[in-house]
This record gives C-alpha cells, structure tokens and sequence, in this order.
C-alpha cells in the first residue's frame, strides 16, 4: 500500500505518503468511531455545516495530491491507489472493513472472481473462476487472458513497475522479471528469450473464465496480494492502441464500479457509475468528485463549509484537538509507518556510512515528536513494522541516545574540529511534513551540531526525486499493502522498485529470501524478526511513528467503516436519504 504519499499512498505518500507505498498519515484517540460525545448544540451546528451540502448531490472529497499515473502497474502512491480501487477491480477485492478481521480470508471479497479461490492442499495452486457478467467499461467482455496479459505487463522489466516483486510469489516470475539480455542480443533473441521465460511462469488461463495460478512457496497473504491495484486488470486492446496515452480520460478503459470522467490538472477528477459494471444495480452513489487540495488546512475548511462529505485524508495535526468533539470526526488505527529514507547509493557521501546512520537515528527524540509537536497522536516506532499485524511482535527497538549518536559520529570521522557537511532534508509540500521535518531539523543541530536544510516540493518532483535518488534523507510514508509485516520489509531487498535507497545487503537479502521458504509460523517469525532488526540497525530507514488516520466523514453518509489501510471503495457508501 501503499506509500504514503507513498503511501506509498500515500503509499503514496503518498499521500502523505500518501505510499499511501506505498500511501498519508499516529497515540490514536480512543474512539475509532464517529465521536458521539458533542453536546446537542455542537451536533445541530456541525451537522448543518458538514453535510456536504454545497455540493450539488455529488458525493465529494479531497485527495492530497495529482495522480502520478492512472496506469495500476506502475503507481505506487496513495492518491494513485485511491482512483484505482474504484475503477479498476481485481479478482478480489478489499472488503468494507478490518476492524476485528483476523483471517485474512475475510479482509478480502470476490470481484471478478465468481468466489474465493479453490486452493490445492499443498497451497501452491489459486484456481478462480470468473463472473460471466464481468466487463470493460467499453462493453468488451472481460476474461481470464486479461489477468494474464496484465500480470505479464507488470512483470516485464521495460514497464518498470515498483511492485513487480510483488508477483515473484508466483512460480517462475522472478526469473521473467529480473531477465537481462546481453548487450549485443538482437531484439528478435530477447524476445524469444522472454517468451521462453513467460512459458515456465505459473500463470495459466485454461478458458476464458477460468485463471489458475502457481506459487512458489505457500503464501499466507497472497489473497490479499490479488485485492491490491497491482494485480488490477488492463485492457490490451486499449493499451497496445494508444500507448503512454491510454490512460487520458478520453480513452482509458477500466473495468470497475465507476469510470474515469473527467480530469482537471490541480482542480479535481470526476468519477461516474459504470453501467457495464456486473454489480451496478448495487452500486448508490451515481458520481463522486475528488477534489485536488494539498493543503490539510484548506481541506477542513472546505469540510466546514459544506464542500466535501469525506476529507479524504488525516487533517493537520493543529486542529485535531478542536476536531475531536466534532460527531463527524472519526480516527482509524493505521497498518502504517512514518519514517525517513536515507539516499546511501553516493559512495562519497558520510550517509553512505552506517555510522552516521545509526547516529542520526539516535539523535532523533521521538517522544518528544509525537508527544509534543504531533499533540501526542500517534505512537512512537521502534522499527518498521507496526505492532497491530496479528501473530507478528517487532523486536525492533530505536533508542533515543545522544551522548552514544555523537560518539558513532566521531567514529565516523566527524568531530568539531571536522563537521560533517550541511545535509539536505526533502519533503513533500504538506503541513504535518513540515511540522516533523522542523522538529527533527532542530534535533540534528541540537544534539549533534549538523546542519540540516529542508526542502519542499509538490508531489510529483518529490516522487521524481526518490525515485531516482536524487536527495540526501527524505521523508516518507508507508501503508501496508497487506497484512503481513513482510509488506514493511521485503520493499527493501536489492533492487526493489520501492527500495529508493539505493541499499543492498546480502545478509538482509537472504533473510527474506529464507522467509519465503519457511512454512513453520513461528519460525518464519523468528527471521523476519531478525531481518527487521538489521534494516533498523543499518539505518537505510529511520522509523519515526506508527500512523492513524484523523479524519472527517460526513453523518450523511453510510458504508464509511474502519480500514486499517484507508481503503474506502466508494460502491460501498450511499447517502442516507438513498435508502
């Protein structure tokens, strides 16, 4: 998920990450439920107000961000993921809520597919079969060779998808994936080389409703790998015809509950209920606008006054305590982590130094970050993975040690008679990023005499410059995709899509690789646990706070319940007065 603005989403960053990778963004109030706790007046007031009622019966919200993309292979943001899941729609899809869902059986509903899965008693072979009535938004049929095309795209390294190694669980889609020719092979070679791979890849469409796929290794949360915007259908008579285009709202074919209408750059993107969806009949809401605003302050506003009927992302941090007695106000505990990358690919640079990692982690006082500049709403992250993921304890732990960070640095070889040189610290445009960018700036000169600069940049520069690691540290944010804490941790192997670090260890690498292969649930614990500990210590990432969302929904509104990734699916909600 999704990065937050990447959010990562994001994942997104993103958004932020939103990843939403992800992917955006927290000690969770005690209510994960609309607050009932206002006084008859306030509840009057704020319902008058926060209905959404300037909106033309247009369900409304905001998105922090432009979209990267459209295209589901290659996004990898949150605001990106939040367009997906409503047009598009995979096999499976996430189900409306994950509050009290242990079984990841049930975090998951049928969407192309007729039903859940039948699975092979070794756990190897998925096979679906798919809703006869399924369709493009077009009118096309839409079929099992679709899945097969899709998922090839993916994994073909010239698309350059982020979440390609998503798919290395399936038999044969590593090699496919990671395929490099030599310098000198005719385009005719490399071609017959690749089909050769695709061959042996354990993808298969016996019929034209009928999918059967293969894995390598038994994988507990491979159902909801499928309900996620990468394994998401394209159509490739559209793609092949129109190229980088096929995306524009003029020819972008989709095949889920709503079509993509209208797209106004730094304004908003308007959705419409596709009437050659096979669950139409059940979808309510007729049209959704999503309006573009990366101000969270300008997004409450708008809320107050009646423009929107869901914020659509967590709201600044200075106005939540004003917030919490509002009865539209609702915060959801998060499967998400706040945390910084740091850029090691420059072998010249001293954060190519596990040292100066470690230390600038260490001087980092992250108490001091959620108690005091984020009004003690979020929860303070010892490692990567969030303590919410059932069966999974980090062992993890970041401790804050100043007297300790400023003496890695001089085993570095930085003292005060050779400062390490001024560093730059990019975010993207927001004013919670801000807020933790400024306290952390003060933290680095404070505890350890550097020089911290910051930088801002909207969305797309900011994912431009990660993703080609043109930065020095850069904040970010991470949702997880799944639930399961090798979503937090297999992002960081070598070569990752998402990785953006430009780090590669072997010993990590193998770790993961282990993991794959261990059946045994305590045992395959036990190395992630292990794998986790080396991420956190070699410093790559620098995990601040466990994310919550804080945000608005309107009283008007029904099917908005709890997720722990933010995925609310617009045929899910209706106005009340639709009844």
């Amino acid at each position: 998920m999704i990065l937050l603005q990447r959010l990562s989403v994001l994942a997104c960053v993103s958004t932020l990450a939103l990843s939403l990778g992800a992917c955006d963004d927290k000690k969770t109030p005690p209510a994960t439920k609309n607050n009932a706790k206002a006084s008859n007046a306030e509840k009057k007031k704020t319902d008058e107000a926060m209905a959404g009622s300037k909106t033309g019966g247009v369900f409304t919200m905001a998105i922090a961000a432009d979209p990267e993309t459209y295209d589901p292979a290659k996004m990898s943001g949150a605001p990106e993921g939040r367009i997906a899941f409503n047009i598009f729609e995979g096999l499976l899809m996430p189900g409306p809520t994950t509050e009290g869902l242990k079984d990841n059986k049930q975090l998951v509903v049928p969407g192309v597919a007729k039903s859940l899965p039948e699975v092979s008693d070794d756990g190897l072979t998925y096979t679906f079969k798919l809703r006869e009535d399924a369709k493009w938004s077009n009118g096309d049929p839409l079929t099992s060779q679709d899945f097969v095309y899709s998922w090839r795209r993916v994994l073909d390294p010239n698309t350059g998808a982020d979440y390609a190694t998503m798919l290395h669980v399936i038999d044969g889609a590593k090699a496919f994936n990671t395929y490099k020719p030599a310098k000198d092979a005719k385009p005719e070679d490399t071609a017959k080389a690749m089909d050769e791979l695709w061959s042996k890849v354990g993808i298969s469409a016996p019929d034209d409703k009928t999918l059967v796929v293969k894995l390598t290794t038994p994988t507990p949360y491979f159902m909801e790998n499928l309900a996620f915007y990468t394994f998401f259908p394209v159509p490739k008579k559209v793609v092949e015809a129109k190229g980088k285009d096929w995306t524009k709202p003029e020819n972008i074919v989709t095949n889920g509950a709503y079509k993509l209408a209208k797209y106004t750059p730094q304004q908003d993107i308007v959705l419409e209920k596709s009437p050659t969806y096979w669950d139409a009949e059940n979808v309510a809401l007729d049209k959704a606008r999503l309006r573009i605003i990366p101000d969270r302050n300008a997004v409450v506003n708008a809320y107050k006054t009646g423009e929107l009927h869901w914020s659509g992302q967590s709201m600044p941090v200075a106005q939540i305590t004003q917030l919490l007695t509002f009865p539209d106000y609702m915060s959801e505990p998060m499967l998400g982590t706040y945390y910084f990358r740091v850029n090691v690919s420059d072998k010249a640079s001293p954060l190519s130094d596990a040292k100066v990692r470690q230390a600038l982690s260490m001087a980092i006082d992250r108490d001091s970050i959620v108690d005091q500049t984020l009004n003690g709403l979020y929860k303070v992250a010892g490692g990567m993975v969030p303590d919410s993921i059932a069966g999974f304890k980090s062992t993890a732990k970041t401790a804050y040690n100043p007297k300790k960070a400023r003496k890695l640095l001089e085993e570095a070889g930085f003292t005060k008679d050779k400062p390490m040189p001024k560093i730059e610290l990019l975010y993207n445009t927001d004013e919670n990023h801000k807020l933790v960018a400024e306290a952390v700036q003060a933290m680095l000169k404070r505890n350890l005499g550097l020089d911290v600069t910051l930088a801002n940049k909207e969305w797309k520069s900011y994912l431009q410059d990660v993703d080609t690691l043109k930065y020095q540290i850069a904040r970010a944010g991470w949702i997880g995709d799944y639930n399961d804490p090798m979503t937090f941790l297999e992002m960081w192997v070598t070569g990752d899509g998402n990785n953006d670090t430009g780090w590669s260890n072997a010993e990590y690498d193998k770790l993961i690789a282990d993991s794959r292969q261990e059946t045994d649930p305590a045992k395959r614990t036990a190395i992630l646990q292990k794998a986790e500990q080396l991420l956190v210590e070699q410093g790559p990432v620098i995990p601040i706070y466990f994310l919550a969302n804080n945000t608005l929904i309107s009283k008007g509104i029904e099917g908005f319940a709890p997720h722990n990734r933010d995925v609310h699916l617009l045929k899910y909600m209706k106005f009340k007065s639709d009844k």
